[in-house]
């Protein structure tokens, strides 16, 4: 409860700050259309304010942590995964031996003649039977019965027990049988559960690219935020040093416009910044399903990627989730073709039994199995014309087909994307190396302007076209560092490194 409170406190003082500066934009754009000379913006400094109470910080891998957490579609992922896992085990289970009981009592009178003869019978059963992976089945079965037959109150005058032992064997030769694939069912069941889990890697995958991309985004527009709040600084400075010299007559007052333009120039630029850091976070909390505010906490580092083109390639080859789930499926698919052509040949059983019985006045007259019966013989069924299991197989063996198809032109794309991405990282770190030393001429001639203009060696709007070339190389330095990051995370989603 005491954290549901902070949180909405929070929330009600970012809402106060934006509508702090919406009211300080109003007024300054007020007072420009009513042409005021110049005004002092006291209240500038509100924009220094931050425009959210963040509550969470986050790191990257934290932020890949809890959106592999919370993410609702990858959790359906892994409960389909598990329906998949117990599909396997549903499958498996016919192979477990089936073990069966029963018993049965019968009671009867017959009043015929008066004789008033009662008749009692047990039977006990049991057997067990057990598939094969051949496509054989053999059962074994076990019975012993007791029949009493005896007058109205008086003993039994007449016992007779049976026994029984039957041993079957049932082996299908051709369809379902040893020339057809072994485990056909289960192997199938397990397909579908590793194409389930390629599946589910494939959602984290794509769920850890977008992350990625959102988190650097957030960190690209906070610190954009940063550089125009210290232009903001500066541009506030140069004002009130340009306002004091006005006042001695040593500036014009088309001068003291300009910066007052400039500062109100760069208060919007503050604002549109905090725009995009604000919707680029609800992205980032979009995917990673919170509702907390947060920031993310990293630091843009110039450190060359190293790796070899050739061996990304391999890695690629061997690794890529797509293509791993689309070799599952070819497997399935080849399975499902060699299930179709077996279901084409005719149907021949070979079987075999032994019976082997006795029965007498006594369990150990009963018992000696006197009767051995043996019996063997081939069942053979095909139908005249098997129309629908040709053309089931002749579909099996297209999608066979169709699935090489994708696989080699999904091979063949990921080659190319990742000479592409290869080829641009390449480029982009040039970029950023040309662009670092770009941005350290900024920095030292914005400082050497700012001292010039104080001493009145140069103009003012030399000294805003230097910042402003600053502010464009300060952009392009970061941004060339966000692309380079999004293009590794690309990288590593087409190597199955994430």
């Amino acid at each position: 409860m005491k954290t549901r409170s902070n949180q909405l406190h929070m929330k009600n003082i970012a809402d106060f700050s934006h509508l702090i500066i919406m009211l300080s934009n109003f007024i300054c754009r007020y007072v420009i259309k009513r042409q005021i000379r110049y005004v002092t913006i006291g209240f500038v400094s509100i924009l220094f304010l931050p425009i959210f109470c963040f509550s969470i910080e986050l790191t990257l891998e934290q932020a890949v942590k809890t959106a592999l957490e919370n993410n609702s579609e990858v959790q359906l992922a892994n409960l389909e995964f598990e329906i998949k896992d117990s599909e396997v085990k549903q499958q498996m289970a016919s192979f477990i031996p089936l073990f069966n009981f029963n018993t049965s009592y019968t009671s009867s009178k017959d009043h015929s003649d008066n004789s008033h003869l009662n008749t009692e019978n047990q039977n006990y059963q049991a057997g067990i039977v057990q598939k094969l992976p051949l496509g054989g089945e053999l059962s074994l079965t076990a019975n012993y019965g007791k029949s009493d037959y005896f007058v109205s109150s008086s003993d039994s005058i007449d016992d007779n027990y049976y026994t029984e032992i039957n041993l079957h064997y049932k082996q299908s030769l051709l369809k379902d049988g040893i020339f057809g694939p072994v485990f056909a069912h289960v192997k199938e069941s397990m397909f579908l559960r590793e194409m389930q889990k390629e599946a589910v890697c494939h959602y984290k995958a794509n769920l850890v690219n977008l992350v990625e991309t959102a988190f650097y985004q957030t960190a690209l527009h906070q610190r954009e935020t940063d550089i125009y709040q210290d232009m903001l600084k500066i541009n506030q400075k140069i004002f009130d040093d340009i306002k004091s010299k006005h006042r001695l007559g040593l500036i014009p007052e088309i001068d003291v416009m300009s910066a007052q333009i400039k500062l109100n120039e760069t208060e919007e630029r503050v604002l549109s910044s905090m725009f995009l850091l604000e919707t680029s976070v609800k992205t980032l909390k979009i995917y990673l399903d919170i509702e907390s505010d947060i920031k993310v906490i990293n630091e843009f580092k110039n450190n060359n990627l190293e790796f070899d083109l050739q061996n990304l390639t391999a890695v690629a080859m061997e690794s890529n989730r797509e293509l791993a789930k689309l070799e599952k499926n070819l497997e399935k698919e080849k399975l499902l073709a060699a299930v179709a052509k077996n279901r084409c040949l005719p149907q021949v059983d070979l079987y075999a039994s032994m019976n082997r019985k006795d029965h007498g006045s006594t369990f150990n007259s009963a018992s000696d199995f006197e009767d051995t019966e043996y019996k063997t013989g081939i069942i053979f069924i095909y139908p005249f014309y098997p129309v629908d299991p040709e053309e089931n197989y002749i579909k099996a063996q297209k999608k066979v087909q169709q699935l090489k198809i994708q696989l080699a032109s999904a091979r063949l794309k990921i080659k190319n994307e990742i000479k592409m991405l290869y080829c641009q990282i390449k480029l982009i770190e040039k970029k950023i190396s040309v662009q670092k030393n770009q941005l350290e001429i900024h920095r030292e001639r914005m400082d050497l302007a700012l001292n010039a203009f104080k001493e009145r060696l140069i103009d003012l709007n030399i000294v805003y076209d230097i910042q402003d070339e600053r502010i464009s190389g300060e952009q392009k330095y970061f941004y060339y560092l966000f692309e380079r990051y999004r293009l590794y995370s690309s990288v590593k989603q087409l190597t199955g490194q994430i």
